[in-house]
């Protein structure tokens, strides 16, 4: 991963190139923004220029560019969440998912968080003189997930800063981190994608044919991670999944449960997870669709856009909708299957709010 890797970016990549020219890199850096923009494969990008011994930026041809990009480089150090029980060979899956698609870090646990451990052993290392010539670099991954211990000990290594060592945490959620290892950090935000940027990128690296890209790039709210996992889901399959429970909730109780227990069956949570994610996705279509009277204006607007007649069937079948009410019902039932509730607990009291909620019109 280099510069020119990096889809979009361009405020930022321009900020980092002149201060690797000018030699002016800080030694502790900030990546903060939403998940799938690029925040780690920039934060690569850069520790290949740091620690590239031909190239003022990087040659990304030599040695050093090449352990960098494999993330086994001696004077590159990768932190990310992990379980305390955690194996080495998931350890090293999650390393292989990242060298091979920084945009596409494989997930393996839950709920998983930065030790103490992990930091004081940091701090061991960064005391070391460093393997070459160049001094070190940190990279933290998902810096918000520190514990309180871990982020504390990080707070004395930005205090007292090793000398040649650049220390870069990546995070979607700043707002978790303690506001004193913010303060220490020099801040850069990272803006979503755009949906040309994202349709682009993945006709042009993913060989995807331009309708199926286009699609694709509306539904990931401009998070080019996202696309992918909807490259490998099925999203076709998960949007009829959605659209058949959106029909089933006009059953009678009895109907309804069993449909539910039959769907449990069939499919595994990150299914059922996804499914509901394009359920929000389809009411939020819902409510503009409602909303805009010029037909022109769809293509814009509509992220369902190639459902367009089966959108305002759904719309012209029920009274009057509370669409930020069921979003915000479909959203806390994603918020509980993160928290490991009941699958089967979860569902029926979707759907039966749902029923509540959709009350079709007398004459359809």
């Amino acid at each position: 991963m280099n510069f020119e890797e990096i889809i979009g970016q361009k405020k930022t990549v321009s900020i980092l190139s002149r201060a690797l020219k000018n030699q002016r890199i800080p030694h502790a850096l900030l990546f903060q923004g939403h998940e799938g923009v690029g925040k780690t494969a920039t934060a690569i990008a850069l520790a290949k220029s740091m620690l590239c011994q031909k190239s003022e930026l990087y040659c990304d041809d030599c040695p050093d560019c090449n352990r960098v990009a494999q993330l086994s480089h001696p004077d590159l150090i990768l932190i990310f969440p992990a379980l305390k029980t955690a194996k080495v060979e998931e350890v090293k899956t999650i390393r292989s998912s990242i060298s091979e698609n920084p945009y596409l870090k494989t997930e393996l646990w839950a709920k998983p968080s930065i030790s103490i451990d992990t930091i004081r052993n940091l701090k061991k290392t960064v005391a070391l003189t460093s393997f070459e010539n160049k001094g070190r670099v940190i990279i933290v991954l998902d810096a918000h997930a520190m514990t309180t211990e871990a982020a504390n000990s990080l707070l004395k290594i930005l205090e007292e800063p090793p000398a040649k060592v650049t220390l870069i945490l990546v995070t979607s959620k700043a707002n978790q981190l303690l506001s004193t290892i913010v303060s220490r950090c020099q801040q850069l935000k990272f803006d979503p994608l755009t949906r040309e940027e994202i349709e682009q990128a993945l006709i042009g690296r993913n060989g995807i044919e331009a309708e199926q890209a286009n699609v694709i790039a509306r539904m990931s709210f401009g998070n080019y991670r996202r696309a992918l996992e909807l490259l490998d889901e099925g999203v076709k399959e998960k949007q009829e999944l959605m659209i058949e429970v959106l029909r089933k909730v006009i059953l009678s109780d009895l109907e309804l449960m069993l449909f539910v227990e039959k769907m449990i069956d069939q499919y595994d949570v990150k299914a059922i997870k996804e499914m509901l994610v394009l359920m929000t996705v389809w009411f939020r279509d819902a409510m503009v669709c409602e909303s805009l009277k010029n037909e022109a204006d769809f293509q814009d607007r509509l992220i369902n856009v190639d459902r367009l007649e089966i959108l305002k069937k759904f719309t012209g079948s029920f009274e009057s909708i509370d669409f930020q009410k069921i979003m915000e019902k479909i959203e806390y039932s994603i918020e509980l299957i993160d928290r490991n509730v009941f699958l089967n607990v979860i569902l029926f009291q979707l759907v039966f709010e749902l029923k509540m909620l959709l009350r079709r019109k007398a004459n359809v």
